[in-house]
């Protein structure tokens, strides 16, 4: 029987790439908002397990999950240190020259500063709660001017083309997960 697995973000984001490789390829990905929403599934019963980011090689900790995982009765299950590659995913047949806007999480724009200033100049970037999540919507807005920062797993479950990838400026870039239960 498949875990159902609680993570912050959607499928085919870092997170769930980081939950799968903890835990299973055969789990059920439980989407959620913040990372406090993770650990209230866990706690509630509505996710076996959850996962979350504690850190990034390029932007240090991240206090909120750190804090809860001091703060919440929970047993860590698993410690993962993830590279992160970050892709430039669009259309299929979209070109880099007619690409107007790049969407994706604040941090992955910011691991990815230098390309797209060098490559993408002219584009404007725009802020989304979630990586994959900028992903689904770029295929659903059907616009081959709209681009997305995300994983290559993203670009399989959304249909969307590799335009670029290895596009992080720090090729070194690692973020820490955690797996955990209910204690």
């Amino acid at each position: 029987m498949s875990k159902k697995v609680a993570i912050q973000g959607y499928a085919a984001s870092f997170h769930d790439v980081a939950a799968r490789q903890l835990i299973s390829q055969d789990i059920i990905i439980v989407p959620c908002e913040t990372f406090a929403d993770v650990f209230a599934c866990v706690a509630d019963g509505r996710a076996d397990v959850g996962v979350v980011a504690i850190a990034n090689s390029n932007f240090g900790s991240i206090s909120e999950s750190q804090s809860l995982v001091a703060s919440q009765p929970i047993a860590v299950t698993g410690t993962l240190d993830l590279r992160i590659e970050q892709c430039l995913l669009g259309l299929p047949g979209a070109s880099l020259a007619g690409i107007t806007e790049v969407y994706s999480h604040f941090v992955a724009l910011g691991q990815c500063g230098e390309y797209l200033d060098l490559f993408l100049p002219h584009a404007t970037r725009i802020e989304h709660p979630d990586t994959a999540g900028s992903a689904s919507d770029v295929q659903k807005w059907h616009d081959p001017s709209k681009a997305a920062v995300a994983s290559r797993a993203a670009a399989q479950l959304y249909g969307l083309a590799v335009l670029a990838s290895g596009i992080e400026t720090d090729k070194e870039n690692v973020t820490s997960f955690v797996s955990f239960v209910a204690a």
